[in-house]
């Protein structure tokens, strides 16, 4: 009897200890739990309770929603009833993640999202990730309030009608499978922080303008129903951008404007990065040189070729040998590094392999990474071709190495 009593004793006292940690790990220990078992703590005391209430970072996703299970019918009231509880009854929410993407997840009303947003816009909210489907838009409150300093948004709708300053705090902006409403085309909107604005996979973005003075890097992939043909959008931001990651499976084939594309000199772009690039593509293959030429301290460029184009590939090799046209007329002064990865040997690829080397007096690295289906004599010619071209600088080299999906980054390559 007596040695079950020490063992209740020792266990109260390990629980007492765990209960008197200070605060600040206590706070630490809910931020590596995910928020469904971090709200099960506040059933270990009136300590407990008192740090998941002050605890600022909520995730409702697939994880959180998979703990109704039991619920049946009910299971999306109750969901939504417990987001609702969950933010009604605590401190600021420094971070809030809702991703609503399954069919088991709950489907809330505008109505619902809008009265989250409004509490979390007056309750010192800083980084918002919302993934909400079924046609939702932003709520309103969330343009204008001035603590949140990062947004990924996703699945919504775009329909802020009326101009002026939106997401008065915001450094970084991203969207994936959002649309941008007709209703917003003409209207221009100013984001006075904004550094870092991101599409992905988005649809109406010509429909979206900025300004913002403050804006160094833009990243737009594999858009939805759209097609990079009003060059006015794009060049909106070159003047200030540091960093441009762009697929150029969006540039359209066979359309002259996008070839004759006029460029503001990018004057403080620093880092190009092309993803689906078709070297046999003229119109696309001039948009690259015009940008090329038209930014003068660009430092890295980095490529993936595709083969996706249904052009000619004389298209580009006659771009590309024609010395009156819109090649590169004048040095990439600074340029140092070159990425080129999907490289399969053709006859475009190589011209533009050749033309970087010659207008490129500062080059020092360049990585080739082949083609994943390259035949092994044809790569072992096309490297012999590309080590005999000449170099505006004695410190370039060339690098061929075999596609490797393993690779995270192609800087991780050793240079020789």
């Amino acid at each position: 009897m007596a040695s079950c009593r020490r063992r209740k004793s020792e266990a109260g006292a390990g629980m007492d200890a765990i209960s008197e940690l200070p605060a600040e790990v206590k706070e630490r220990i809910l931020e590596c739990l995910p928020t469904r078992d971090a709200a099960r703590t506040a059933l270990l005391s009136t300590h407990w309770n008192d740090v998941w209430l002050r605890h600022g970072q909520l995730v409702f996703d697939k994880d959180f929603f998979e703990c109704f299970s039991k619920y049946e019918g009910e299971k999306g009231m109750a969901q939504i009833s417990t987001i609702n509880d969950i933010l009604m009854l605590r401190g600021p929410v420094k971070k809030f993640t809702l991703h609503i993407r399954h069919a088991s997840d709950p489907k809330p009303q505008q109505s619902d999202l809008d009265r989250w947003c409004r509490l979390l816009s007056r309750n010192g909210l800083q980084e918002l990730s919302l993934f909400i489907s079924d046609n939702h838009q932003l709520p309103s409150c969330i343009f204008s309030c001035r603590t949140v300093k990062q947004l990924f948004l996703g699945d919504l709708i775009f329909d802020l009608s009326i101009p002026g300053c939106i997401f008065p705090s915001a450094t970084s902006l991203a969207f994936k499978h959002a649309e941008f409403s007709d209703n917003v085309k003409g209207i221009v909107y100013r984001i006075p922080n904004l550094e870092e604005l991101s599409f992905s996979r988005c649809k109406g973005i010509t429909n979206f303008e900025i300004i913002s003075p403050k804006l160094e890097s833009l990243r737009v992939i594999g858009s939805l129903c759209w097609e990079l043909d009003d060059s006015r959008w794009f060049t909106l931001y070159l003047r200030t951008i540091k960093a441009l990651c762009l697929s150029a499976n969006l540039l359209p084939c066979k359309n002259a404007g996008i070839a004759t594309t006029t460029f503001p000199t990018a004057i403080n772009l620093r880092v190009i990065e092309l993803y689906e690039l078709s070297f046999s593509c003229g119109e696309k293959l001039a948009f690259v040189l015009q940008l090329l030429q038209h930014s003068p301290n660009l430092c890295e460029l980095k490529m993936t070729a595709s083969d996706n184009c249904m052009c000619e590939i004389t298209t580009g090799t006659r771009l590309l040998d024609d010395p009156n046209s819109c090649i590169l007329k004048q040095d990439l002064k600074i340029l140092n590094t070159v990425m080129i990865e999907g490289f399969s040997g053709s006859i475009p690829e190589k011209l533009f392999v050749k033309v970087l080397l010659l207008k490129s007096p500062a080059l020092e690295r360049f990585l080739i990474m082949e083609y994943a289906d390259i035949d092994t004599s044809e790569a072992v010619k096309s490297l012999r071709e590309l080590l005999h071209f000449p170099r505006a600088s004695l410190k370039a080299r060339i690098v061929c190495v075999e596609h490797d999906d393993t690779v995270s980054g192609l800087f991780n390559y050793i240079w020789f």
